[in-house]
């Protein structure tokens, strides 16, 4: 009878330790995109805030530039710890903005070429637009950082599809 049971040991122990290794690697993927997406987080809330009070400094002109939005860029890749911008970095930028009813916005893709897309557009919050008692409309601002990040899980199970974190930040202007 001992004879029958000896490597029985052994194949147990490997799926114990095969199963205890795929949680680790899970947990540790979540935890990664977790810290990922809270940097994202504060940074495009950076960022709106800094497109919101531009307003105030600089003309007072709502409508946001190309040179403004490169500008954008750069102060995001300083913050999320790239020495490039989105051009050569795993992260794109998207401005968006409502002026008087009008919409616009400027995407820098990442890595120059994935467009960073929002899951709302700011088009679709057009009644997020605050109104004070003279009728005035104020203009809304929306900054989208994606990051392109490489899924240590979905590589254990042999995905190779891209993953992309998105974060989106709306503020009225001034």
């Amino acid at each position: 009878m001992k004879s029958k049971q000896q490597g029985s040991f052994t194949v147990e122990l490997a799926f114990v330790l095969f199963f205890t290794s795929a949680l680790l690697v899970f947990t540790g993927d979540i935890a990664l995109q977790l810290l990922n997406r809270v940097n994202l987080d504060r940074v495009s809330y950076s960022l709106v805030n800094i497109l919101k009070e531009r307003t105030r400094f600089y003309e007072e002109k709502p409508i946001v530039t190309a040179s403004e939005v490169d500008e954008i860029d750069i102060l995001a890749a300083r913050l999320l710890g790239y020495p490039n911008t989105s051009e050569a970095a795993p992260y794109g930028v998207r401005v968006e903005w409502l002026v008087d009813g009008g919409y616009g916005g400027i995407d820098k893709g990442i890595g120059g070429g994935t467009p960073c897309r929002p899951d709302d557009s700011l088009q679709d919050k057009a009644s997020l637009v605050p109104i004070n008692s003279a009728h005035k409309t104020f203009p809304l601002y929306q900054v989208t950082l994606c990051l392109k990040i490489d899924s240590w899980f979905n590589q254990f199970w042999g995905d190779s599809e891209q993953h992309y974190i998105h974060s989106s930040s709306v503020m009225p202007g001034r």
